[in-house]
């Protein structure tokens, strides 16, 4: 019955990364990274710092079932997923860029200013590589195509998981209707 927010870094090989702001809602699995991170090699070890923690309680008279209410708000799909790696297409070999598109559908009934996509790409059962995407005006009922390309030789992918990224407990991120239905502000 309760989430957070929060600031977070890691600190690795005697420096720290820049500081990100995350959340946490009931029942959900998070992951923690910090992006375009440059090392000579793979560090061995990292330690994550959490900062200005702030707990926050559901009321029960505004959500009565939580379950229920965390399905109709982040009912986000990741359909037609395709990854295609560095090399496999003349343009992607010289250039050394993966390729991953899929398509994201809203099956809320809720407008968002911004989803956030946590990708995960898999080899073996292991992560392989991680990235993030945000997608803007993202409308209830819509179906939108995404292609991202990132540098680096991932290599062979056989799982690709995309986790929608919203805090549906704050009231800025849902665009609002002003008028009839179906008109946004």
């Amino acid at each position: 019955k309760w989430w957070t927010e929060f600031d977070y870094y890691f600190i690795t090989e005697g420096r720290q990364t820049e500081k990100a702001h995350g959340y946490i809602l009931p029942l959900e699995a998070k992951y923690f990274f910090s992006l375009a991170q440059d090392f000579i090699n793979p560090p061995a070890d990292a330690a994550l710092v959490m900062e200005n923690v702030k707990w926050q309680r559901i009321s029960p008279h505004e959500i009565k079932d939580w379950n229920d209410y965390y399905k109709k708000h982040l009912d986000i799909l990741s359909a037609d997923i395709k990854f295609t790696p560095a090399g496999a297409s003349p343009l992607s070999e010289k250039l050394n860029l993966n390729q991953l598109s899929f398509n994201a559908i809203n099956n809320t009934a809720f407008n968002y200013w911004e989803t956030g996509f946590t990708i995960l790409l898999y080899r073996g059962g292991s992560l392989a590589n991680i990235n993030h995407y945000i997608l803007n005006d993202f409308m209830s009922g819509q179906k939108r195509f995404v292609e991202i390309s990132w540098p680096g030789d991932i290599g062979w992918v056989d799982k690709v998981e995309i986790i929608p990224e919203i805090n549906i407990m704050k009231n800025d991120i849902y665009i609002k209707y002003e008028g009839g239905i179906g008109q946004e502000k």
